[in-house]
């Protein structure tokens, strides 16, 4: 066996002299500590920066096996994935696209699997999509999101703002388990028991073209809608019958709407406050996906 020795070198004085033993004059070993530090120049110092923050907190989460998953591990968007989400906007579904970017940014769902990601990315919350989003345009590009030629809606002047990403409010859910699923009061009595929209139902309801809005909203219902029980206390399930969403009333159909809207947790990209600065009054800026990922837009 080969013995390595190593010479530890004694600390010197700031004035070069003699090392001092700190147990036989502690005093002065303390001071010439003290002179040694004050010497160092603080430039000369290497700079540490903090790894990037890669960790998406979802406004809502998902519950697989009894357990939350609040987390999403995302990266930073390569050529590869440019290449792959510009054959994914050849889609007559718009939300191919963002399916796309969702599963090219997304590394790892919670502690989960990798071979699980795709699966359970579709299982999320769109609004906890939406979140992954911002999660992926910062670890891309920062935290600075242009605007350029936004237009006041009160006064009409035209400027170019700049903006953090935490300037975009999130509205979170506190019990995630319990709220993505609700009730919804019917006119006439009884009530919708339905479920807030994932991934894989934002798809489908754009999966055709050429559908009305009218008709995608049947198919969003359809999904959604886990029954519906009527003013005598009949339940029907709505996977039995799908077609209970077009039988619905006009009423009824958009109160389920509204709330699937209202509850959905996630970054509210048309409520961010600005105050302009030609009228001085407070308005809301919309950003869209294309300020976000200027290089794709």
């Amino acid at each position: 066996m080969v013995n390595t020795t190593r010479t530890v070198k004694r600390p010197a004085s700031a004035t070069g002299a003699k090392w001092v033993n700190p147990m036989e004059n502690p005093d002065k070993a303390n001071a010439e500590i003290a002179a040694a530090l004050a010497s160092i120049n603080e430039a000369s110092m290497p700079v540490i920066s903090l790894p990037p923050d890669d960790t998406v907190k979802l406004p809502g989460g998902l519950v697989k096996d009894n357990e939350l998953i609040k987390t999403v591990t995302v990266k930073e968007l390569t050529g590869e994935d440019e290449e792959s989400l510009a054959r994914a906007s050849q889609s007559t579904n718009a939300f191919t696209f963002i399916d796309r970017l969702i599963k090219c940014g997304v590394v790892r769902v919670g502690t989960e699997s990798t071979s699980e990601k795709d699966k359970l990315l579709g299982q999320l919350l769109v609004g906890d999509r939406e979140a992954i989003i911002l999660g992926i345009r910062k670890a891309t590009y920062g935290d600075k999101i242009e605007v350029p030629d936004w237009i006041c809606l009160n006064c009409g002047n035209k400027s170019s703002l700049t903006m953090d990403v935490e300037d975009i409010p999130v509205t979170t859910m506190s019990d995630p388990a319990n709220e993505s699923t609700f009730k919804v009061s019917l006119r006439k009595g009884g009530y919708a028991l339905a479920r807030l929209a994932n991934g894989i139902d934002q798809l489908a309801t754009f999966e055709k073209p050429e559908l009305t809005q009218a008709q995608r909203e049947t198919v969003l219902l359809s999904r959604c809608i886990i029954s519906l029980t009527n003013a005598a206390g009949v339940e029907t399930s709505m996977a039995g019958f799908p077609s209970m969403a077009v039988s619905m009333s006009m009423p009824d159909r958009h109160a389920v709407l509204n709330e699937l809207r209202d509850r959905q947790p996630g970054p509210k990209y048309d409520q961010i406050e600005y105050t302009c600065e030609s009228c001085n009054k407070e308005v809301k800026v919309a950003v869209t996906l294309g300020h976000l990922f200027l290089d794709l837009a």
